[in-house]
């Protein structure tokens, strides 16, 4: 349904365009569109709320196979709500923004993290690129905010 609604703005958008613009207008008009198409196919093609093995995505199979402690897999996180064990291993990690900005939050009985990540933080933000050693404890829950994509890479 987003495809659709997506293809059908984008060509309302070229036609209105066209009708009133200018060539180099609709050129860039025709490379946003791609962009988004783009965006689109690569949005269908992850699942935005369970984390994904690299480089392909999971099976139901290969997930729960890795639910062990200290999994060595390399887990990408997006916006969403996770929990522990069922979505990502028990473990310790390191947090790592790969991109965009938000909340990367972890509670659990004795487990509190609330840390503002951003891929590309300045000097003078509170945001962090990385969170070294979050414990990854059972019935703990991880929540990511707004468009911030992380990494969770296993420590030993």
């Amino acid at each position: 349904m987003k495809k659709l609604l997506t293809i059908t703005l984008s060509i309302v958008l070229l036609l209105s365009a066209t009708a009133c613009g200018t060539n180099s207008e609709l050129e860039a008009l025709k490379q946003e569109n791609e962009q988004l198409k783009s965006q689109l196919t690569d949005t269908e093609e992850k699942p935005t709320e369970k984390p994904t093995e690299k480089p392909t995505t999971k099976s139901e199979e290969q997930k729960t196979s890795d639910t062990q402690p200290n999994s060595d897999n390399t887990y990408e996180l997006t916006a969403g709500d996770y929990e522990v064990p069922g979505d990502i291993p028990i473990g310790k990690y390191d947090v790592v923004a790969v991109s965009g900005h938000g909340l990367f939050f972890l509670s659990g009985d004795d487990s509190y993290v609330n840390e503002i990540m951003d891929a590309n933080p300045t000097e003078d933000s509170s945001a962090i690129k990385e969170r070294k050693n979050a414990t990854l404890k059972n019935n703990d829950n991880v929540s990511i905010s707004s468009n911030l994509h992380v990494q969770l890479i296993p420590k030993n």
